[in-house]
């Protein structure tokens, strides 16, 4: 294998690793939930949004900031700082609103962003109700496939 085949692999394993994830998590209306997002290393700043427009929940310098949250999520939203170094920005929303579907972006400056799909359905709806320890059901879609195809991509090119 050339040099230029060796570095075309490893910026596509590096392009893999930056790149955007997309979740989508189905939760009935009232229920919790946990809207995933994690890195293969411990982040300093890792910002949620709603619709890349509504602060959702911050970390900065490694601690919970709520300074700038936006009032819909006060009081509902919890991360889980004793996971922080572990790479784990996960966060749980409660008391889960219609009006929360949506797409959720967790931020990960110069890394990654990840974009959780919430599908919130109506509580009169028992044929979807989930309880309210469960994350709901995931889909997720991108990250996976991409490093499959990089790789193999990488292996045909011996």
């Amino acid at each position: 294998m050339d040099i230029r085949t060796y570095n075309l692999c490893a910026l596509m394993l590096v392009i893999n690793e930056v790149s955007s994830q997309s979740v989508t998590v189905e939760v009935a209306q009232g229920d919790a939930v946990i809207l995933p997002c994690s890195s293969s290393r411990y982040e300093k700043d890792v910002f949620w949004r709603y619709r890349d427009t509504k602060t959702v929940y911050e970390i900065i310098e490694g601690k919970k900031n709520f300074q700038d949250q936006d009032g819909e999520y006060r009081g509902r939203v919890k991360g889980f700082p004793s996971e922080f170094t572990k790479g784990n920005y996960s966060i749980r929303l409660s008391d889960v609103k219609l009006s929360d579907t949506g797409t959720y972006s967790c931020m990960i400056p110069d890394s990654r962003t990840v974009h959780v799909e919430l599908k919130v359905k109506d509580e009169s709806d028992s044929s979807h109700r989930t309880s309210p320890d469960n994350s709901g059901i995931m889909r997720k879609a991108g990250s996976t496939s991409s490093l499959v195809i990089s790789v193999l991509l990488c292996i045909f090119s011996f």
